[in-house]
């Protein structure tokens, strides 16, 4: 039986080193449920719907307004000049795959003082001129190629890397262009809320002006006192005062569409027809399965793609610890002159190669381990609690939804009895069973309903447009793009 060779402790430190190299921590992957809690029933998501979903509102003023947000917007600007980076650092981690070249040269000249006589039997004495400095010229010009060898994976694990950072900055662009969506529609949903709260308010102070004329002509009747006439005088004032507080607010919602759609202030104001329609989106919106957020969710697509890199970067680090081979080959031509007794200029060629072995800087790399375990355990976190977070949004905005739009049915039934009460009371005051007052009374309860009414479909529209971006609506995305998540590097 041979026996075995003896192992050196460098021997055995190479051998746990690189064994601890081999692979990077592994994560379990996501606990996603099977289905919504809150939903009403289990439809699959409909990718057309999504993709455009502020159309399902049928408002062509916020479909234009959208549009014109996503070409302009410097936000989306400034993401795609992210994904433009990111693209940059690829090329970068990739130049190290191929050989590099150069052009090095140098020259030099040295004085050397001469204080000996030259004995002419020796070699080099008939080339030594007689003076008291001797200058010894030499120069050399190469064109030089370097290649590191990437035997065990490092360069190609960063580039790899590199590639999925490209593909978090798009997904990061994408969101980008989701939320500058989001927030024109939720602004022109409120832009709408506000114009139809004001007609209904300048509606009131008609009403309320209307209700101080009857007040000051019994009044001056004798059949009321100076007490309703001022009631009826503060109640006017205090909606006039409301009035031109909404007012201020509806100037400051235009203005907030303007820097959405990056064009000057007043834009809005000149190119929106004033309406007091909050749209709604009347088809219901299938929510599909939990499982397609990890497909669908921008954000998530890109703190998927963060966690791949750190896993890449982690199993990097770890490969930096095995040895390193680098060849070099140059050719080029040198002289060398010796005074003006002798010169000379030949062509060379160089061939060599460099062996490192990282054993002495151990530490530092072992701590660029440690360094990137932890920054991967950190990507996996994020994305666990990005993950949380979206399917907080999605379950919330299926309660809003259903609970916005029971409560406006039941605004819609309160403002039918409301008129019928107002119709009743105009009948019975051409009978002479009510007065005028029971008539107007009726008439402020009707303008209220109504008020309630337009506050409700604002709160549904505003229901709807966060659930379509809490599933992901507003882009399209190849599915074959997605990758597993939480399982190790390659």
């Amino acid at each position: 039986m041979p026996s075995r060779l003896p192992r050196t402790p460098l021997a055995w430190a190479l051998t746990l080193m690189l064994g601890a190299c081999s692979s990077v921590p592994e994560r379990p992957a996501p606990d996603v449920p099977e289905s919504w809690f809150h939903a009403v029933r289990e439809q699959p998501a409909d990718a057309e719907a999504l993709a455009d979903w502020w159309q399902q509102f049928d408002d062509p003023a916020l479909t234009q307004l959208v549009r014109r947000a996503l070409e302009n917007n410097r936000d989306i600007r400034l993401a795609m000049l992210r994904v433009d980076t990111a693209r940059a650092q690829l090329r970068q981690a990739r130049a190290g795959l191929f050989p590099t070249f150069d052009l090095p040269g140098s020259a030099s000249r040295q004085w050397i003082e001469n204080n000996n006589e030259p004995n002419p039997d020796t070699p080099i004495g008939e080339f030594v001129p007689d003076d008291d400095v001797i200058t010894f010229d030499s120069w050399e010009l190469a064109l030089q190629a370097t290649w590191e060898l990437d035997i065990f994976g490092a360069t190609r694990a960063r580039t790899d890397s590199a590639r999925q950072q490209i593909r978090s900055a798009q997904a990061q662009a994408i969101a980008a262009r989701l939320a500058v969506a989001s927030n024109t529609a939720q602004g022109y949903v409120q832009l709408r809320a506000l114009e139809g709260q004001r007609a209904l308010l300048v509606e009131g102070i008609e009403l309320a002006a209307g209700l101080e004329r009857i007040a000051r002509a019994l009044f001056e009747a004798g059949e009321v006192t100076r007490l309703d006439v001022e009631a009826s005088a503060a109640e006017r004032a205090s909606l006039e005062a409301d009035l031109d507080e909404l007012d201020i607010n509806l100037a400051e919602a235009r203005l907030a569409l303007d820097t959405l759609l990056a064009e000057p202030p007043g834009s809005t104001a000149h190119q929106l027809t004033t309406s007091a329609r909050v749209p709604l989106a009347e088809q219901a919106i299938p929510a599909g399965q939990p499982l397609d957020l990890l497909r669908r969710r921008p954000d998530l697509i890109a703190e998927a793609a963060q966690l791949e890199a750190a896993q890449l970067q982690s199993l990097a680090a770890r490969r930096d610890m095995f040895p390193t081979l680098a060849v070099q080959a140059a050719v080029g031509r040198s002289g060398l002159a010796l005074g003006d007794a002798f010169s000379s200029a030949s062509n060379f060629a160089r061939l060599g190669a460099t062996f490192g072995l990282p054993f002495l800087d151990y530490r530092r790399r072992s701590a660029a381990v440690e360094l990137a375990d932890v920054e991967g355990e950190s990507a996996y976190l994020g994305f666990q609690q990005a993950l949380a977070e979206a399917l907080e949004e999605v379950e919330r905005s299926l309660v809003r939804i259903d609970g916005q739009q029971r409560r406006l049915t039941s605004l819609r039934t309160t403002l039918r009895h409301r008129q019928l009460a107002y119709e009743l009371a105009q009948k019975s005051y051409r009978l002479g069973e009510a007065n005028l007052n029971e008539v107007l009374d009726a008439q402020r309860g009707s303008l209220q309903a109504r008020q309630q009414v337009l506050q409700g479909r604002t709160a549904l529209a505003t229901a709807q447009v966060a659930l379509f971006v809490a599933l992901g609506g507003g882009w399209e995305m190849d599915p074959n793009a997605t990758q597993s998540i939480g399982g190790s590097g390659p």
